[in-house]
């Protein structure tokens, strides 16, 4: 009986970490909305815009997701994010403004 009071909770929050695990759409568009980053042109808010140089990585796991981006031009110009319950949480920022 203990048992399940233990692991009912355990399986609904794994359920609910896989329904909210945020998408790639989701990456770019915090990426715009909180640094400015991957705008159409340049504006007060984009401090990169399309036309620089960016590599990503994104691991979408099956609970959250992982992801790095860095512009080229600067050493250590870089960010990485943690993913999950649609929100992102900062391991790394390095991004300079142009």
């Amino acid at each position: 009986m203990k048992k399940r009071f233990i692991i009912l909770p355990v399986i609904a929050l794994l359920i609910i970490l896989v329904a909210t695990k945020p998408s790639s759409k989701d990456y770019h568009a915090y990426l715009q909305a909180e640094h400015g980053l991957n705008c159409e042109r340049a504006s007060d808010k984009c401090i990169h815009t399309n036309l620089d140089l960016m590599s990503e990585h994104i691991r979408s796991l099956p609970f959250f997701m992982m992801a790095k981006t860095q512009i080229f031009g600067d050493e250590n110009n870089k960010i990485r994010v943690i993913g999950v319950f649609n929100h992102f949480f900062v391991i790394e920022n390095k991004l300079k403004p142009q």
